[in-house]
């Protein structure tokens, strides 16, 4: 389970992602609060590009911390605190394609995910940048609106789809097309766009 605030005062840290994981080594619960509220969005967003299913992915991300909590002492040392917790929802998302009925629809999916796989080390540039905002003002405009809202401006689907007065199913619908639309046209600069800019 994910740990309780207590009114323990903790000690002061820096934070930075070193300091963070450090901290989550010692069972720190301001360091663990840190650490979700920095990733857990990007995180579902990153499981979202593989799974396309919003409530998956928040389930994929919200696995990912809890076992970070619970397993926090035995932790080896992360220099990369991000790229750890990107690569075990990339692991737990493949994970579940892996698992599903083996179908000819579901083999091209997983094949199309495992192509996308690897999170790179190189810094997305400004050409990537532009491609990607490029590609999101090709979406027709419902999916366009909602694709900048939930995934750019961080809104919850359920906060936007009472704005739009739509289901949250047609926005997680809405959702699904656009990452899929984007990750054909650009591949692996909509997974760096996410992982470097959202």
């Amino acid at each position: 389970m994910l740990p309780q605030q207590t009114r323990t005062e903790m000690k002061p840290y820096k934070k930075t992602p070193d300091d963070i994981a450090r901290a989550i080594r010692r069972r720190d619960h301001e360091a663990f609060k840190k650490a979700f509220e920095m990733w857990f969005e990007k995180m579902t967003l990153f499981g979202e590009y593989f799974l396309y299913a919003r409530e998956e992915a928040e389930d994929v991300a919200q696995e990912v911390f809890v076992e970070l909590w619970e397993n926090a002492d035995k932790l080896p040392e992360i220099a990369n605190l991000q790229g750890y917790l990107f690569t075990e929802v990339k692991n737990k998302c493949l994970n579940r394609l892996k698992h599903l009925r083996v179908e000819d629809n579901y083999k091209r999916w997983l094949a199309e995910a495992q192509e996308y796989a690897e999170i790179p080390d190189t810094e997305i540039d400004e050409e990537q940048v532009r491609q990607v905002y490029a590609a999101i003002e090709e979406l027709p405009e419902q999916a366009r609106h909602i694709f900048k809202q939930c995934a750019l401006e961080g809104k919850k689907y359920k906060e936007v789809a009472a704005e739009l007065g739509v289901s949250v199913n047609t926005v997680n619908t809405q959702m699904s097309r656009s990452f899929k639309y984007i990750r054909e046209k650009l591949g692996i600069t909509l997974l760096l766009f996410i992982y470097h800019i959202m």
